[in-house]
């Protein structure tokens, strides 16, 4: 079964806004793609009534289907409780709105085809324009973090999350970088990170160490 859904293309999948007689479907398929042995410092495992609160009107849940089997889903959230509320986090006035790329999953079986990176834009496409966008992903989470560095959320920062678990805050802001000065960084390397942050680098884009291993490549914003 695994083998014919692999042969699937991305092409034949169809992307729709889920609402509350999904939540049956999203539990499941978190649960199946974080897998029994549950690692907080990779992913956050979520509870039915987050999902269901998203649902209920904190959020939008954007899935991709496969004929009836949803095989993908983003959060969008909007409302935000007051002990993960991201304003003072990203130095932003209160009033301003602002949504969180809140969590992802992808099924097993289409792993590889890119499917982090569609549901980021889908739900980038679904934000209010004045809406400042953001995210979190574990430094050792490669394909999470790297597919928001392709869709325009560069790391501004280590922070700890989830009950002291490390996330890299990664912001939608339109910055743009210097190419003639980047260092490459080893995204485990926390002590190094925090240094260049505090020097004003961001981290912009994935490449590859010496040794194969993934490396964040750092840069200073350009001068407006």
């Amino acid at each position: 079964m695994n083998a014919l859904r692999e042969a699937v293309p991305t092409s034949t999948l169809t992307q729709r806004m889920l609402g509350p007689d999904d939540l049956d479907a999203i539990d499941t398929l978190h649960h199946l793609a974080i897998g029994p042995l549950v690692r907080p410092e990779v992913v956050k495992p979520e509870n039915r009534s987050y999902f269901e609160s998203i649902l209920g009107g904190r959020g939008h849940i954007i899935g991709l289907y496969d004929d009836a089997l949803l095989v993908a889903y983003g959060i969008l959230q909007h409302d935000h409780s007051p002990k993960d509320g991201p304003h003072r986090l990203l130095g932003l006035d209160p009033a301003r709105a602002v949504g969180r790329l809140a969590g992802a999953s992808v099924h097993p079986a289409y792993r590889g085809r890119g499917l982090q990176r569609v549901l980021i834009a889908a739900r980038v496409m679904a934000a209010p324009s004045d809406m400042v966008l953001f995210s979190t992903a574990a430094p050792v989470n490669t394909p999470s973090w790297a597919s928001l560095l392709a869709e325009g959320f560069p790391i501004y920062d280590i922070q700890l999350f989830f009950g002291g678990y490390a996330r890299y805050v990664m912001v939608r802001d339109f910055t743009t970088f210097d190419p003639q000065e980047t260092l490459l960084v080893d995204p485990l390397d926390t002590p190094r990170q925090k240094e260049l942050f505090a020097e004003g680098w961001h981290g912009y884009a994935r490449c590859r160490t010496d040794s194969g291993a993934a490396g964040v490549l750092y840069a200073r914003p350009r001068s407006a």
